[in-house]
């Protein structure tokens, strides 16, 4: 917990400390190479398959109720830097996903539970620009290390990412709505009981999902052609 604390502090203390990095001079660079900072925020859609039958069971068994208990969205925040030629960028990020759940039941309980995933990521987008090289479409893909874990289950495996989107460049600021798919899966061998009865030898835990979010950036703009 105190780990995932200080991950949140370092990606916000990050974030709050880009708008310092905003460049007043030039309205465009000719330098062939920039490398800056960027930071990520987005959500995505997915549905984690035995997460959400852990979660119906322990509910429904204990309370003898039926409610919506599925995870089906989840959170994402990512801190990078990334190293930018005209056409191409390559980037090192790091990326923390989270899916809470609330959940109310008769008698007025109040039940939590999150799924959270952190992985370090290297990715690389290619540029098509427009015909004043200001702004691109793009299309890229990455690869990352997850390490999921939802109660006492835990998992860590490789995955990969693609995804496609527009680089809106200003001045001094650079956005980039995106849209991605994202694979990761793993299982957690370890032999937990949940449910009172059902026994799981082998709990699957999946992030593979998709996501939409914005890629920000602030540096002066360098034109893609």
């Amino acid at each position: 917990m105190n780990s995932r604390k200080t991950i949140c502090g370092l990606l916000m203390a990050f974030f709050l400390s880009l708008p310092l990095l905003m460049v007043n001079a030039q309205d465009e660079v000719s330098k062939p190479l920039m490398v800056y900072p960027t930071i990520t925020v987005g959500f995505g859609f997915f549905y984690p398959e035995q997460v959400n039958e852990y979660i119906e069971e322990k509910i429904n068994w204990a309370y003898s109720t039926s409610v919506n208990t599925e995870l089906y969205m989840y959170y994402e925040i990512k801190g990078g830097l990334a190293f930018r030629l005209k056409k191409i960028d390559f980037s090192a990020a790091l990326e923390y996903d989270i899916a809470p759940k609330f959940v109310v039941v008769a008698g007025g309980d109040n039940i939590s539970y999150s799924y959270s995933r952190f992985a370090p990521e290297i990715a690389a987008n290619f540029y098509i620009p427009n015909n004043s090289g200001k702004n691109a479409f793009f299309i890229g893909a990455g690869i990352n290390y997850s390490f999921m874990k939802f109660k006492e289950y835990s998992a860590a495996t490789p995955g990969f990412a693609v995804r496609a989107g527009y680089s809106l460049q200003f001045k001094s600021i650079n956005i980039q709505p995106y849209g991605l798919f994202r694979y990761v899966q793993a299982t957690d061998p370890s032999d937990y009981m949940y449910g009172g009865e059902i026994d799981h030898p082998e709990f699957n835990l999946s992030y593979t999902a998709g996501q939409i979010g914005v890629i920000i950036s602030f540096h002066k703009r360098m034109l893609y052609k």
